[in-house]
């Protein structure tokens, strides 16, 4: 049994990691800033496998308060096996010129800096219990080398968390402590919902069929996500769910074989 804290993980994806910990009987810490996001998180999912699972607020943009995470996981747990920084924002509705100030704190702060104090304080915890398991959440474009339209300072954040993980890496070579990646590929999520009620219905009914090849739900990345990150000892590693061949194989299923997705039904869309 291993213990896992996640932060950003009262909705989305990190909500769907904590379900499959759950299930596969890993207690969990759940995390946000706001106490009733948390109270109300704990109690869905205590029912989720026999595992135990707690929470506590948590701005990732306060180093203090990514250090009371940890020492309240510690204080409940003994000690902490996997620490996943999730928390963090998206947007694709603005050109980089275009974005507003404040959100533009929102993307710096929480994807990169959050993800800095997460890696500290967990890093610093790994290596005076001698283990553990950390993993930086990636996103789109996050390598360049295929620019997601109006996601510029977003992609520049995980371009960010994705060199920050190597660093980490090359510093830590105790084979113990595992440092890595995770992309989850496009998942359909509240934010994500967010983002598309800015969205007039004639530009929505344009993108629909590309994202229904694009998209998952949670539920159907999340458990793969999570056995790879039990199962994996390699540190380094980026772990993919959406991969290029996967993603070829779709475009040819739909283009070429008339293999029909609709993911949006479910939701009234």
């Amino acid at each position: 049994m291993s213990n896992v804290v996640i932060t950003g993980s009262t909705r989305g994806i990190g909500r769907g990691l904590a379900v499959e910990f759950l299930k596969r009987g890993h207690n969990v810490v759940v995390s946000s800033r706001r106490q009733a996001d948390v109270d109300k998180a704990v109690a869905e999912l205590s029912a989720t496998g026999t595992a135990k699972v707690v929470g506590r607020t948590c701005d990732v943009t306060k180093k203090a308060d990514v250090q009371a995470l940890w020492d309240f996981a510690v204080a409940t747990f003994g000690h902490v096996d996997f620490w996943i920084n999730n928390a963090g924002r998206a947007t694709s509705r603005f050109a980089v010129h275009e974005l507003p100030e404040d959100l533009v704190h929102t993307l710096v702060d929480g994807n990169l800096k959050g993800s800095v104090f997460g890696s500290q304080v967990a890093i610093t915890g790994f290596r005076k219990q001698g283990f553990g398991a950390l993993y930086n959440m990636l996103g789109g474009s996050y390598d360049g080398k295929r620019l997601t339209p109006n996601m510029g300072v977003y992609s520049s954040t995980k371009a960010g968390d994705w060199l920050l993980t190597k660093y980490l890496v090359a510093e830590n070579q105790n084979p113990q402590i595992v440092i890595g990646a995770i992309s989850p590929g496009m998942l359909i999520t509240e934010n994500w919902f967010d983002e598309q009620k800015e969205m007039s219905p004639e530009d929505w009914q344009k993108i629909r069929p590309v994202l229904n090849i694009l998209c998952d739900y949670v539920e159907t990345s999340t458990p793969w996500l999570v056995d790879q990150m039990l199962a994996n000892r390699e540190s380094g590693k980026r772990i993919a769910w959406m991969t290029t061949g996967k993603l070829l194989g779709r475009f040819v299923g739909a283009k070429l074989l008339g293999q029909k997705r609709d993911l949006f039904t479910r939701f009234g869309l």
